[in-house]
């Protein structure tokens, strides 16, 4: 598995609390001879090119986790989530606080709690406050007919894309921003300012979609069958220029597309309304148990997605 997708899985980056993962983001870009600029939200952008028409690619590069919010007498931390995921998904997890100390969660009616492996408050308290957050963290393998498993592989696989598009890209008559931005799983706050100070005519997003279940009566998205072109969620309709320019990308670059049309969420649903109004569009790669301690893709759904997008800038 490339090393870089490893750095990104295995960095710090909860929602909020970007600063490892934007430096190691700003690090790799720099020895790479780009110039990425430091907003105020604290978003990575990265301009290359220059045109008429400005495209925008966004992937957020924070990731979902957990907050401090007790320590109760007999040494079990409670905890509150950040961003949006199921209880019975992190059940019985590993996770790590920022500052290295390791725990056990567990989940019940009363909540998310964590052992560290202490049975007094005041001994939790030596090493974790409230306030302090934590991370899912497990091992990474690669499985099966070419899949990684692994935790926070969302949104970091969107990161890894980016960075693959920067190192590829060769034109001068577009002008194209790539950002990296905060806080994408509770609001997609960084996307939203990076696209009012960018004002783009195109925007699209990139992310990772859950795959469905077996159901003959839904339509199957799952992992090795290509990146998933979401049409229609909960906030979002794609707009039609976008929808025709990457079908059009699919056709010159031999990319099979999946589509989705569902009640899902998605950080397009939240950007497209900016300004007055931004043509937007998400591209996702397939991702099985979204969220949890072991989550798969496929290398050959990353590499696809790459080749698609080469095309579409």
């Amino acid at each position: 598995m490339d090393n870089l997708l490893v750095n990104l899985i295995n960095s710090y980056g909860i929602s909020g609390n970007e600063d490892k993962i934007r430096d190691l983001i700003r690090k790799h870009l720099n020895e790479n001879g780009h110039e990425p600029y430091i907003d105020s939200f604290g978003n990575i952008v990265v301009k290359k090119g220059s045109g008429k028409d400005k495209l925008m690619l966004c992937a957020h590069m924070d990731s979902t986790g957990f907050i401090v919010n007790d320590i109760c007498e007999d040494g079990l931390i409670s905890m509150e989530s950040i961003g949006l995921f199921r209880k019975e998904d992190v059940s019985h997890s590993f996770i790590r606080f920022e500052n290295g100390t390791l725990g056990k969660i567990y989940c019940c009616e009363s909540g998310i709690f964590v052992d560290i492996g202490m049975s007094k408050k005041e001994d939790v308290l030596e090493d974790i406050k409230e306030g302090d957050t934590a991370s899912l963290i497990g091992p990474y393998l690669v499985v099966g007919n070419n899949n990684i498993v692994s935790p926070l592989l969302h949104n970091k696989i969107g990161c890894y894309i980016l960075l693959k598009l920067i190192e590829n890209f060769k034109r001068e008559d577009i002008e194209v921003y790539f950002v990296f931005s905060t806080q994408g799983e509770i609001g997609g706050i960084g996307a939203r300012a990076a696209a009012n100070i960018i004002d783009p005519d195109y925007a699209v997003v990139i992310g990772t979609k859950q795959s469905s279940s077996i159901d003959k009566k839904k339509k199957i998205i799952d992992i090795g069958k290509g990146p998933v072109l979401r049409i229609m969620d909960k906030a979002l309709i794609i707009h039609q220029d976008i929808k025709a320019m990457l079908e059009d990308a699919s056709k010159k670059s031999d990319v099979k597309l999946q589509y989705s049309i569902d009640k899902d969420e998605s950080e397009g649903g939240l950007l497209h309304k900016e300004l007055s109004g931004i043509r937007t569009g998400e591209i996702d790669v397939p991702c099985r148990y979204k969220y949890s301690i072991s989550e798969m893709v496929s290398i050959d759904d990353i590499d696809e997605t790459i080749k698609l997008l080469q095309e579409l800038i």
